[in-house]
């Protein structure tokens, strides 16, 4: 695991987290530094980094143009699994969905035993805690599906699974069948550790198998991934939805949105409703008849 920090000017900062906030990177780690310095920190696995660093540096340096400052210095140092999972243990917390649902970290107790399904998640080096605004937003989509479309939980496929959070979710609250596909190996034996943790393990088929390979078709498609991933699979979306099927996307940005619906409704898709946190929006839609 690597340990990344960004040494930048604090005019900047904003503008910084709000990238990587973009690519759903949460930034673990806020410390001042001496005169006009602050250090953003946050953690990557090896190929994590590998495949967003040069990005990275680019955008560091049309942020320093903008802002007239020098261009964010970034230091790297590798951390052992256990010291990064000692740094997330301290900012990790216990989400509560009404009356719902519990999504908490696994080395935290609740104080009196619940009504309602709980979710104990460690995601080690994957994605998906349930502290991040984009998978909350697609967990309240799951639980008001629920509610009005219980039939839309029969077949269900999780695409970008990391952790397994949504595929456990979707399980737990009463989904026939349950795929998680993420083409990170790593990933999915985490997701399928957090799926026996939570005893669905049997239930859920964890697979590395891209979207496009993976054969029939689904009533309920979760999606939590980036803007531009998003919208290169959304003709997969529609090609592996049943009639009348519901497709649920987050991981976009406030501004993302109004384009991503009119490039869903052109693939064959309506909407049926959104969600809003902080700076990041989430929709449902559903197949055109």
């Amino acid at each position: 695991m690597y340990e990344i920090t960004v040494h930048a000017h604090r005019d900047c900062e904003e503008a910084i987290v709000a990238f990587l906030e973009e690519h759903q990177v949460q930034t673990a780690v806020n410390v001042a530094e001496p005169g006009d310095e602050e250090a953003l920190a946050f953690y990557m696995t090896e190929r994590e980094w590998a495949l967003f660093s040069s990005r990275f540096e680019v955008k560091l340096g049309e942020i320093s143009e903008i802002f007239g400052v020098p261009k964010p210095r970034v230091t790297v140092r590798t951390i052992s699994d256990q010291a990064w999972r000692d740094e997330w243990k301290r900012y990790a917390r216990i989400y509560r969905f009404g009356r719902d649902l519990i999504v908490k970290p696994s080395w935290r107790k609740l104080r009196k035993r619940p009504s309602c399904p709980v979710i104990s998640i460690d995601p080690q080096s994957a994605f998906g805690t349930g502290g991040h605004a984009s998978t909350r937003l697609c967990i309240y989509h799951l639980l008001e599906l629920r509610r009005n479309r219980p039939d839309s939980m029969r077949e269900v496929i999780d695409v970008g699974t990391g952790s397994g959070i949504l595929a456990i979710a979707a399980s737990l609250l009463g989904a026939s069948r349950v795929i998680g596909t993420d083409i990170d190996p790593e990933a999915v034996r985490v997701a399928q550790e957090n799926a026996l943790r939570n005893g669905v393990g049997p239930r859920i088929e964890f697979v590395t198998t891209p979207l496009p390979e993976i054969p029939g078709r689904y009533t309920l498609i979760l999606a939590n991934i980036y803007e531009s991933v998003l919208t290169v699979l959304l003709p997969e979306f529609v090609r592996h939805l049943r009639s009348s099927g519901i497709l649920v996307v987050s991981g976009l940005l406030s501004h993302q949105g109004k384009a991503f619906v009119k490039r869903a409704r052109m693939a064959g898709l309506r909407k049926l409703g959104q969600r809003h946190s902080g700076s990041w929006v989430s929709y449902s839609f559903e197949v055109e008849a």
